[in-house]
């Protein structure tokens, strides 16, 4: 791109490419600016770091409104990612129309109080006892979405989660099979199996691979997805199977007090997987998924779609030569401390194309930091802030033991494999819905954090260090250089505060706006910060029914309680509230024994220590404390003096 007195010429080796240029120019340009723009002249050469630079939304557990994935599409374009990940199954509901098979959505897209489940699934994730609307795209819905994603150079990966994860197809096909008709049954009425699924399911939850039935089911369900994608001028060359967990947990370890008896392979007792078992020696019914996969991979290639892509535990143990279509990739989503990098060389040598999903760095259903009123799950991570998610370095996934902390705040020593460097094709978030009812609360967990993901996905910072062989990494090594990280980071959430906000919120999007942290001293000086940028502080002496703009250090009394937030520029988004008051100035060094909740601080290595107009990289300070009496059970916050300066704002 060329930016001259004389006018703007943007050049690209394809039309993506030129896409990609203009929405460039369009970033350079001040949102907040109605009248005449004045920039630079400038010469700029970019290219992305990884062709794959993807957004997954689960739709299926809680369910999104197309408006939701339009505005969705129109930030990824603007921030140039370009693969919507579209989980579209689950156990907990099926969320697109296919015309013959009318139950997946009369049945599987509602909830109600039916306990034979003959009109709807069983009420759950908080959707209360009479929510039986049918929320689903119709087959209207999913072709305006692929126009409108296709116009904005963004590709729709459509997820149909199987073998398992799909309780709402098994039972729907239920429903069709009690009223006549059983062609496209996906389960065994003969099998006995006993199992349990990872969400504590039954074997209803896990398609049966040994049926016709569920064979003929994939192949009118592939054949139906692809005239959508024929008759939007949107070709299907990417489908995503799903794959993961297909398996009866009491197998593994944890249920030692389970009987034996119950700890059986997934449809062991099913009649027909035993005579398959005796037509093919070669059937291995402790590779369900392995198995449904080659199978699901061959109908893919029969009708000419040039991808599979599924979960990396779906696709383990098999290689590229197994399969059928041109490629094969995987969403790669093991844990780091729990020995995520191991798998990771595992899935390098069976020759899999390595999409990065890692739950640790990348999910975004976890609280963006330590607090109890925070939403989200946490059994991969406490927390997944921007700064975490900013900080991942994906081609060197040893690094990140250097930079951040295990699930449980402690630190992390990892040796990187001696194999040559993985080939990683990209990197996504993952914005998962159990706990993400409605679009609102969509908007503020997954953004600002797409942020965050786009820039790594785009640009390989100068702070990420080359993959090798035996190198070690933990919090002392000091490999990573934490000045250039600091530095790259403050440019990053000063240019996210002050420029990138607005156009979310000209977009409808109402992303998430932090608590600020502040302390108050001994001679009542209250003192704050924000972690983002050009956000306006606000604090309250009386409990919150008057509120005064934070500018400076300023006294509000001894012994004040003083309750505080943040807003964006424009006063409408409000961060929640949280509570400071004098006797807590050191709850960022007390000792987790000594806090009355029982929870964990977690410490941040790689939040720099910044004091009220000053800098250092002491990154070993703690970066959560906090913001309360810690004998009072209050609010905890990020406290000011870890936080990134923003003075040249």
């Amino acid at each position: 791109m060329q930016i001259t007195t004389s006018g703007t010429t943007i050049t690209g080796t394809d039309a993506p490419g030129l896409f990609h240029g203009f929405m460039s120019f369009i970033g350079l340009l001040d949102v907040t600016n109605s009248d005449r723009m004045t920039l630079k002249e400038m010469t700029v050469y970019d290219k992305p770091r990884f062709g794959y630079r993807g957004h997954q939304v689960d739709v299926a557990r809680n369910f999104r409104s197309k408006d939701a994935i339009m505005k969705t599409i129109d930030a990824m374009a603007l921030w140039k990612l370009n693969v919507l990940h579209l989980a579209l199954t689950n156990d907990e509901g099926w969320r697109l129309e296919i015309p013959g098979l009318e139950e997946l959505t009369s049945v599987g897209s509602k909830r109600c109080f039916d306990p034979n489940e003959n009109t709807c699934l069983l009420t759950q994730l908080g959707s209360g006892p009479d929510a039986e609307e049918e929320q689903y795209y119709t087959r209207e819905d999913y072709i305006e979405i692929l126009k409108y994603a296709g116009e904005r150079n963004v590709k729709i990966l459509p997820e149909f989660n199987m073998p398992a994860h799909a309780r709402a197809a098994v039972i729907s096909m239920e429903a069709r099979a009690k009223k006549g008709d059983d062609s496209y049954r996906l389960t065994d009425p003969e099998d006995e199996t006993f199992m349990l699924t990872i969400q504590f399911y039954d074997r209803t939850s896990i398609i049966n691979p040994c049926l016709d039935s569920s064979v003929r089911f994939v192949e009118k369900l592939v054949r139906e997805v692809k005239q959508m994608h024929d008759e939007a001028g949107i070709p299907l060359d990417s489908y995503h199977f799903g794959g993961d967990e297909a398996k009866n947990i009491l197998l593994g370890a944890g249920y030692a007090s389970y009987s034996d008896e119950l700890k059986q392979q997934p449809f062991s007792k099913s009649p027909s997987c035993q005579a398959k078992l005796d037509a093919d020696s070669s059937f291995d019914i402790e590779n369900i998924a392995n198995y449904w996969a080659i199978t699901v991979n061959k109908i893919l290639a029969e009708n000419e779609i040039k991808e599979m892509v599924a979960w990396e535990d779906g696709l383990r143990g098999t290689t590229k030569e197994q399969y059928e279509t041109e490629s094969v990739a995987v969403d790669f989503w093991e844990t780091l401390y729990w020995g995520g990098i191991n798998g990771l060389a595992d899935m390098s040598d069976d020759g899999l194309d390595i999409i990065m999903a890692n739950p640790d760095y990348l999910y975004f259903d976890f609280p963006y930091e330590v607090d109890p009123t925070e939403r989200g799950y946490y059994w991969a991570a406490r927390f997944n802030s921007v700064h975490k998610v900013f900080t991942f370095a994906p081609e060197n996934l040893a690094q990140n033991a250097e930079t951040s902390l295990d699930r449980d705040g402690n630190e992390m020593s990892v040796t990187t494999p001696s194999i040559p460097k993985p080939t990683i094709r990209g990197m996504q978030g993952q914005t998962w819905s159990e706990t993400i009812r409605t679009d609102a609360q969509y908007y503020e967990m997954a953004f600002p954090r797409v942020l965050a993901v786009a820039e790594r996905a785009w640009h390989r910072a100068s702070w990420e260090l080359d993959w090798t062989p035996g190198k070690v990494f933990n919090a002392t090594t000091g490999l990573v250089p934490k000045d250039e990280l600091a530095s790259d980071y403050n440019g990053f959430v000063s240019a996210l505060g002050c420029r990138e906000a607005f156009k979310l919120e000209k977009l409808g999007i109402t992303y998430r706006v932090p608590p600020p942290g502040a302390s108050i001293d001994s001679s009542g000086i209250l003192t704050a910060n924000s972690e983002m940028p050009c956000t306006d502080i606000m604090f309250s002496i009386d409990e919150g029914d008057t509120w005064i703009k934070y500018s400076n250090p300023v006294g509000v009394g001894v012994g004040k309680v003083v309750f505080m937030r943040s807003t964006s520029s424009n006063g409408v988004l409000k961060s929640r509230v949280v509570i400071i008051d004098e006797e807590c100035n050191d709850c960022g060094e007390k000792e987790d024994t000594q806090m009355s909740n029982g929870g964990n601080i977690n410490r941040d290595p790689t939040i720099p220590t910044t004091g009220n107009g000053g800098t250092s990289t002491d990154v070993q300070n703690p970066g959560y404390s906090f913001g309360t009496n810690c004998g009072k059970s209050l609010f905890r916050t990020r406290y000011f003096g870890y936080l990134f300066l923003f003075g040249s704002w």
